[in-house]
């Protein structure tokens, strides 16, 4: 088994979280543009021969509208990370004298999502992206207030990784935790 626990496991969800988020975002937005534009075109030319806009109409716009389905998708996948994260920290094997270790990275990781919460917030708010990533509104909460959820992933992390240690026979002193 990974013997990184709750250290690495955290640092993990943080950039899943914001790639997650980003790509799809990304992609939404430039899929309506490319949406936007193939309809723009299909009115621009008017040929006898094939109707674009008709076409367009038959196939793109109806992906184009399922693709708001990946508001939703990218926060199940965000809530499956973090149930994934604890789940691990639970089938980690650590000494509990390590708990301390892991509660100081816990907050390191914390003071991290600060700034990535700030950087999204920003970015949000003054981006080409600004209009997709609005629409993403359980994962913009997840990212917006990140800090708080890394601090409950951390605890809970740490409580599962203490609860699985005292079970562990092999890290028993004498029989006794």
């Amino acid at each position: 088994m990974n013997k990184k626990s709750n250290a690495l496991s955290i640092i993990v969800w943080i950039v899943s979280v914001v790639v997650i988020v980003f790509f799809l975002a990304g992609y939404l937005y430039f899929h309506n543009a490319l949406t936007t534009t193939i309809l723009d075109a299909g009115k621009s030319l008017n040929t006898n021969i094939v109707n674009i806009t008709d076409a367009a109409q038959k196939t793109i716009v109806p992906v184009n509208n399922a693709m708001n389905s990946l508001t939703w998708i990218s926060f199940i996948l965000i809530v499956c990370l973090a149930f994934g994260t604890l789940i691990e920290n639970y089938y980690i094997r650590e000494h509990p004298v390590l708990f301390f270790v892991h509660v100081m990275i816990v907050i390191l990781r914390i003071i991290a999502s600060i700034y990535i919460s700030n950087f999204y917030e920003d970015f949000m708010n003054n981006s080409i992206f600004s209009s997709s990533l609005i629409q993403f509104t359980a994962s913009s909460y997840v990212v917006l207030y990140l800090p708080y959820w890394v601090a409950v992933i951390g605890i809970f992390g740490l409580i599962l990784l203490v609860i699985n240690a005292s079970r562990d026979p092999e890290l028993r002193v004498g029989g006794r935790l």
